[in-house]
């Protein structure tokens, strides 16, 4: 099943219409970086996270679960504006969705960008702020709940 479908499954199954959701679907967890497919409305994004360090601070992707996420304006270091605030990850604050491209633009957020591509030797996401751009017109500047799925760590022995 595609992941058009999926969500497209998924929107008719949600019991709340009320609070728009969007989806991470990570689909690749390597050593360097966790990438996924971000779905929020009939929209595809594309999401670069640190690679998983046990939920350290600064060094490590989130877990998969369930987010509260609001608006803001300016991020609070005043360094990113117009992102996204992931709240309630546990042990964790200051989780944004802003711009980049690769995990050395990241301390731990996630990066939204339009495609996939490699900077140098390092797996990025592209288009970055266009992007943003994007999933900010389509989600608005209200609340939404991100649900992300999949591994976060490298099952690899």
């Amino acid at each position: 099943m595609g992941i058009r479908s999926w969500w497209a499954r998924r929107r008719k199954e949600s019991a709340e219409p009320k609070i728009k959701t969007a989806f991470l679907i990570r689909d690749y967890v390597g050593s360097d970086c966790v990438m996924g497919t971000m779905i929020a409305g009939l929209e595809e994004f594309q999401v670069l996270e640190r690679p998983w360090k046990n939920n350290q601070r600064n060094l490590s992707c989130i877990p998969a679960g369930d987010y509260t996420v609001t608006f803001m304006e300016r991020s609070a270091s005043g360094k990113y504006r117009n992102v996204y605030h992931i709240q309630g990850v546990e042990g964790r604050s200051g989780i944004l969705i802003h711009s980049g491209n690769t995990v050395n633009h990241t301390l731990g957020c996630l990066i939204v960008g339009k495609r996939r591509g490699w900077l140098g030797r390092r797996r990025a996401v592209l288009n970055s702020r266009s992007g943003l751009r994007q999933l900010v017109d389509v989600l608005g500047k209200e609340p939404f709940k991100l649900t992300i799925v999949g591994e976060q760590q490298c099952l690899r022995k």
